[in-house]
């Protein structure tokens, strides 16, 4: 038995699979990377206008947390067509995945849904409490765009200069899911491809929320990690934090010195 298949409509790809699928080498699994190669195919067969939004679900058997944007886009990254699409949409479903259409072996013991529509809608999500808002941050991101640190400067900078709004006093609890709309405003130069720079963008936007107080060991690790951050312009953004919306730290500096930057555990949508 399979531990996967895949399903391609119009505008639509499907794939069920029995192990969550891993990013690059990180999987030992031959059928993975049969199954990229597949679903690689399966994208040039959508009818797909160039520049289109990507609407991305992921669902599961499985109670763990598991990092949404990863799971439908960087892990599968290397599948998609760099033109096709210049905005994504993706969310979490709720409850339990639509069947494969024929039985399937789960690895894992659980069972991985994914799925991909050009142009299409929320499925599962609706808007509900606004818990923060910004718009329009005006630091150009220009180096350190391999992790997430300068867009986490670059709100926290912007909260320390009035130009974002949290809208509630109490923390966020671990349980609780929450969605994240940001729109990238890149030069001609830059990297327009919204799946390469995904991972980067939303996991710094949430860590931005993070409880990371002004301390000397904050400043000594990170301020030679950001080229264009001046000293005092890092110690002016750390004074303030935005809300935060969660209690504990996102940066991570450990005894050696090594620095982690860790979005919160938590659905993303």
């Amino acid at each position: 038995m399979t531990p996967y298949v895949i399903r391609v409509a119009d505008t639509a790809l499907e794939v069920w699979s029995g192990k969550r699928i891993q990013h690059g080498n990180e999987t030992a699994d031959t059928w993975q990377a049969e199954l990229k190669n597949e679903v690689r195919a399966a994208f040039l067969r959508l009818n797909v206008r160039p520049h289109s939004l990507l609407a991305g679900h992921y669902n599961s058997t499985s109670a763990a947390l598991a990092d949404t944007e990863n799971s439908l886009f960087t892990n599968m990254n290397e599948t998609m067509p760099s033109a096709f699409f210049t905005a994504l949409l993706f969310e979490r479903g709720t409850g339990t995945p639509p069947p494969p259409p024929k039985s399937i072996d789960l690895v894992s013991g659980h069972l991985h849904y994914y799925r991909y529509t050009a142009g299409g809608p929320w499925t599962t999500w609706e808007p509900d409490q606004t818990l923060a808002r910004w718009q329009r941050i005006p630091r150009r991101i220009s180096v350190g765009t391999d992790t997430a640190r300068p867009v986490w400067f670059a709100l926290r900078q912007a909260n320390a200069n009035g130009l974002v709004s949290v809208f509630t006093d109490e923390p966020v609890a671990s349980t609780t899911n929450f969605g994240v709309r940001i729109t990238v405003h890149t030069t001609p130069t830059g990297s327009h491809r919204p799946t390469s720079n995904s991972e980067f963008v939303i996991d710094g936007a949430i860590a931005a929320f993070h409880d990371d107080p002004l301390s000397d060991a904050l400043t000594a690790a990170l301020v030679p990690r950001l080229p264009t951050v001046t000293e005092s312009e890092f110690r002016h953004a750390m004074r303030y934090l935005a809300g935060p919306l969660f209690p504990t730290p996102a940066v991570r500096i450990s005894a050696n010195g090594k620095l982690q930057t860790v979005p919160p555990t938590t659905a993303v949508g």
